[in-house]
């Protein structure tokens, strides 16, 4: 029940200005759910003292409870994120002079400029392989002949014009133009290339080739600009040092000496990249005649990070506390070859296989490498196609010294050194050991290699010479005459991992890298057969017999994969990568490199 004081006053009822507030608020009548603003600011006059303090009081703890709340929650889910901006400043040896795709794979250097600002239709990534770039879709006939693309939406040159069929049509041409005198010319000699239409392009294979797909990495030339330059003329054009390409950072600047040498190049970050655009602004590229200079000019901090790191001056730069020094696994293979042609000792079986188990090589990588070369056993290395776990060459010169006498290959009582057996021995000159000599490049690392192999061998017998030439000569005087009797040397390889080149019978000479002249028509075979075949699996299993039976007759003893060393400063933060191809690849995932950052929540 609702009570009311009222007071009379000349005969009038007229009820106080509390009773009025009261009837406003506790009125019972229909309203609507919640009250009203009017109602709501009437409140405090109903209120007592007590209880406004008390309202006051809780208001402002729940305001303080928001705000405590509100921060931690900013505060644990506000994150640093990569932001557009900041400068890097690499050191290369050597300088540009073709950064144009036709003739870039010459040169370090060319290569690393060519990589940022050109792309491909395909792309190569450390995890997934050859992936789509320009293109955004591949498709392969069930023969395995025909692959046709299709240009992804977006995809601009620096100049604004669209990357159309016509100039992947024109790049191809060119390379396979005798006059343009691109060293990629036999990558693309056994095809034809087709618009379909303004976006779709297809190549024409004449027989199944797996290796193909990595050739579709070559930078694409905007038609429009090249046409108009003869072939004959195109390496002297002004594109080569001022190119416009259609990839994640573009030409900028660059800068001379007195004496017209190319001192700085500087890029720009391409805003209108189809992908996701990078984050750091610029890139700068300072330019050095040998790796001692780059290594001075990191120390004295003339620029912030080095395209190369060579083996002797690691330890130095992993000590400098400004950069990071990285070394992603690299398809580089180093090999211990015998040529059987100019050595009759060496055609014998039992030497070759003495000469394998008495090379200790993990404790060459552990003494030399540390972890930045890991012990290999046959040509496929550790997750390429074909690879077999399988085969492993054992460490065993108690078993070596067993074989060579009983093949007849005596100790000499005089040296301690193993006499040539005796169908071997010639009445000129009796007495003879076996002897051979080691040829290597000239390089820090290859002389120690070069010495514990000599060391290893002296334990069953074997005397080593060693000959060390000048890498400038090396390939002309020593490789390609095959001019050796054992050849210590690193070898590349591609992506994929076709051995073709350096076992097939028909490498054996000229260009070839078929060093040792070995022949075995079923081997070729298996290597003919492999290259056209587009199932994985089939394919391994060739590659993994291709090995069983080179193994059996071992013409050369795998030795380790080495890494590639580079270095970055410390304030570009990057994903990291664990294996790269080429050199430029470490650039492979510049996109996602950063020096500057942001806050937002998460």
């Amino acid at each position: 029940m609702l009570l009311f004081n009222f007071k009379r006053k000349s005969g009038d009822i007229k009820p106080k200005a509390h009773d009025l507030t009261m009837r406003q608020v506790f009125a019972v009548r229909k309203m609507k759910g919640l009250p009203s603003w009017k109602q709501w600011s009437q409140l405090p006059e109903v209120l007592t003292q007590t209880e406004r303090r008390t309202v006051a009081v809780s208001c402002a703890v729940i305001a303080l409870s928001l705000i405590v709340w509100g921060s931690l929650y900013v505060v644990g889910h506000r994150v640093e994120i990569p932001a557009i901006g900041g400068d890097y400043t690499e050191g290369l040896v050597g300088e540009p002079q073709f950064i144009n795709p036709l003739y870039a794979i010459q040169s370090d250097v060319d290569q690393d400029l060519a990589s940022l600002i050109y792309s491909g239709l395909m792309r190569w990534d450390a995890q997934e392989g050859f992936v789509p770039d320009l293109a955004e879709s591949l498709t392969i006939n069930e023969d395995g002949t025909i692959y046709t693309l299709k240009i992804r939406d977006g995809a601009k040159f620096h100049n604004g014009e669209d990357v159309r069929a016509r100039d992947v049509v024109f790049t191809i041409n060119a390379i396979q133009n005798a006059s343009y005198r691109s060293p990629l010319a036999d990558q693309f000699s056994h095809l034809t290339v087709v618009q379909e239409d303004d976006t779709t392009v297809s190549f024409i294979l004449e027989k199944a080739s797996a290796p193909f797909v990595q050739y579709l990495t070559v930078g694409i030339l905007p038609a429009s600009l090249w046409a108009e330059i003869l072939p004959q003329n195109a390496p002297l054009a002004a594109l080569n040092l001022q190119p416009i390409g259609s990839g994640s950072y573009k030409f900028a600047e660059f800068t001379k000496d007195k004496k017209g040498a190319i001192r700085s190049y500087t890029l720009s970050r391409n805003d209108n990249y189809y992908a996701d655009a990078p984050y750091i602004q610029t890139l700068t590229f300072k330019f050095y005649s040998d790796a001692i200079a780059l290594t001075e000019a990191l120390t004295n901090k003339n620029v912030e990070g080095a395209s190369m790191v060579e083996f002797d001056t690691r330890e130095e730069i992993a000590s400098n506390r400004n950069v990071e020094l990285l070394e992603p696994r690299l398809p580089r293979e180093t090999v211990l070859y015998f040529n059987q042609n100019l050595s009759e000792p060496l055609k014998d079986l039992v030497v070759r296989q003495t000469i394998q188990k008495a090379v200790d090589k993990s404790s060459l990588v552990t003494t030399f490498y540390g972890d930045s070369a890991q012990v290999i056993h046959a040509p496929i290395l550790p997750g390429m196609i074909g690879y077999d776990e399988t085969l492993v060459d054992t460490y065993d010169p108690s078993a070596a010294n067993t074989l060579l006498t009983e093949a007849g290959y005596a100790v000499s009582e005089e040296t301690g050194m193993r006499l040539l057996k005796s169908s071997l021995q010639s009445e000129e000159e009796p007495g003879k050991t076996l002897h051979f000599t080691l040829t290597s490049p000239d390089s820090t690392d290859l002389r120690l290699v070069a010495e514990k192999i000599k060391n290893d061998l002296s334990v069953i017998g074997i005397e080593l010479t060693l000959n060390f030439v000048s890498s400038d000569l090396i390939t002309t005087d020593v490789i390609a005459p095959r001019n050796f009797e054992l050849l210590l040397a690193p070898i590349m390889l591609e992506a994929d991992p076709d051995p073709y080149p350096f076992w097939h019978s028909s490498q054996s000479k000229g260009a070839g890298l078929n060093l040792t002249g070995y022949s075995n028509s079923e081997i070729d075979t298996l290597l003919e057969e492999a290259r056209t075949i587009t199932d994985a699996t089939v394919r391994a299993q060739k590659y993994k017999q291709f090995q069983q039976l080179l193994a059996k007759d071992v013409p050369a003893v795998y030795l380790y994969q080495s890494t590639y060393g580079y270095a970055l400063p410390k304030k570009v933060q990057h994903p990291g990568i664990t294996s790269i191809i080429i050199p430029s690849d470490r650039f492979s995932d510049i996109t996602s490199w950063y020096i500057k950052t942001k806050k937002a929540l998460r």
